[in-house]
């Protein structure tokens, strides 16, 4: 659309039309931006009240027929953003769910005291949605991750995780002088060895406040949003009575290294980062625990690693642990299986992780579930089940399963054969190639 020219129209204040068709624009600009995202609606309100009342100022001013017809056209694009925008806001209940650059706000209306009132509601806004953000990494405080003890294996990363969160409360007269507690641990390892595991049982052990810290909910694409929120989190933690713990899970996708191509905005919230981390040490009385996990140590940021004074590795579950884990998921189940099946499963579960070995009991444990949909024969167990069995069995029913009451149909237990089935679709996920780097981090660390 052409611009009228600037010295065509005066209105009778002397004022230069000029302005309020710019502002016009730019509102419509904002409009059609709110039509591609969740709007806000009070802002999306004014928008629209000052871009009409602006457009028929002009109209009622002017003579020119062109500039008129300009001006009509300008009115039909805004009666056609509002119409579409309407039905939105039947859905949308009053609420805000996207936040608007104040500073492109202040942009559209220019300065004056209306600016200045928008730019304020902005930041109180932007306060507010980063206090929610805070809260939201807090877990509840209720027993979810079990205990340390009822995790298998890691001896050593337990009792790491013990000296550093549960012995300083216990027995502060130990933690004195040169001795003292740790306060920033960095768990690595494998895929599925148990990482956040271990955290969440921290969380339910001491029931204090966790907050459970990833990179979705830390970054935001507006500049300087990101730090704002680091601050605001350790801020918060720092204020709070009693021990915090602050879990960054998948801490490499928060600090790894820094190069020469590395954006701006990156390279500010890696920094606000490092910043935060170091007060928590200045501040004697604030009682602040970081933790960090992360499956790609080699990654990290140097200045991020060294901050952490304690580096651990989760490694993949040995024998004992195998056996633990999978008898575990068995624990309410019948499970038939020889000493001498055990040791062929171990042996075949070599190089399998924890979440690997959880996947290959859900698959072995589905076997009989599925063997029920081809099963004939059937048979009752000492409570008055029913369940399947073979055509020699003595008593043996023959029927198809809907033929059967559904309430008590029960499936067979859990075989060897099974576990050889499930292994066959259930492959193990971590190369021995992976495992190596791993040690090889793990020396050169140390």
């Amino acid at each position: 659309m052409k611009c009228p020219e600037e010295s065509q129209w005066l209105d009778n204040n002397g004022r230069s039309d000029m302005q309020l068709y710019q502002e016009a624009l730019s509102c419509m600009e904002l409009i059609a931006c709110q039509l591609e995202q969740d709007y806000d609606r009070p802002f999306v309100t004014h928008l629209y009240d000052r871009c009409n009342s602006a457009i028929h100022h002009l109209r009622s001013s002017q003579q020119n027929p062109n500039i008129s017809n300009s001006l009509e056209n300008l009115l039909d694009t805004l009666s056609f953003q509002r119409s579409l925008l309407e039905p939105r806001r039947d859905n949308d209940n009053g609420s805000s769910k996207k936040r608007i650059n104040c500073e492109g706000r202040n942009m559209a209306f220019g300065s004056g005291p209306k600016a200045s009132h928008i730019g304020s509601e902005c930041d109180e806004r932007s306060v507010l949605e980063r206090q929610t953000a805070v809260d939201e990494m807090l877990l509840p405080c209720i027993p979810q991750g079990g205990r340390l003890d009822e995790v298998a294996g890691l001896h050593e990363v337990k009792q790491c995780l013990k000296e550093a969160l549960i012995m300083p409360p216990q027995y502060p007269q130990l933690f004195q002088g040169v001795v003292k507690a740790w306060t920033r641990i960095l768990l690595y390892g494998p895929p599925g060895t148990g990482k956040t595991k271990l955290a969440k049982a921290i969380a339910s052990e001491l029931k204090c406040r966790f907050y459970c810290v990833s990179s979705a909910s830390i970054l935001s694409y507006w500049l300087g949003e990101s730090e704002k929120l680091i601050r605001e989190l350790f801020t918060k933690v720092r204020q709070q009575p009693g021990l915090s713990v602050i879990f960054f899970d998948e801490i490499d996708s928060l600090c790894r290294k820094r190069s020469s191509r590395e954006d701006e905005h990156s390279r500010r919230v890696k920094t606000e980062l490092l910043r935060q981390i170091e007060s928590t040490d200045d501040d004697e009385s604030s009682k602040v625990f970081i933790l960090g996990a992360t499956n790609c140590p080699w990654d990290l940021d140097t200045a991020f690693l060294r901050r952490f004074q304690r580096r651990i590795y989760v490694p993949l579950p040995d024998r004992e642990t195998r056996l633990a884990i999978i008898s575990g998921q068995f624990r309410n189940s019948p499970l038939q299986i020889t000493d001498s099946d055990w040791m062929k499963l171990l042996d075949a579960t070599e190089g399998y992780s924890g979440a690997d070995l959880t996947h290959l009991t859900m698959a072995a444990a589905f076997q009989p579930i599925r063997d029920l949909q081809s099963s004939r024969f059937w048979k009752f167990t000492t409570d008055n089940k029913i369940t399947p069995c073979s055509s020699e069995t003595l008593g043996a029913m023959q029927y198809t399963l809907n033929k059967l009451p559904a309430d008590r149909v029960v499936a067979r237990d859990v075989e060897m054969s099974d576990f050889m089935k499930a292994l066959e679709t259930t492959p193990k996920t971590v190369s021995p190639e992976t495992v190596q780097l791993y040690k090889e981090f793990s020396s050169s660390s140390h």
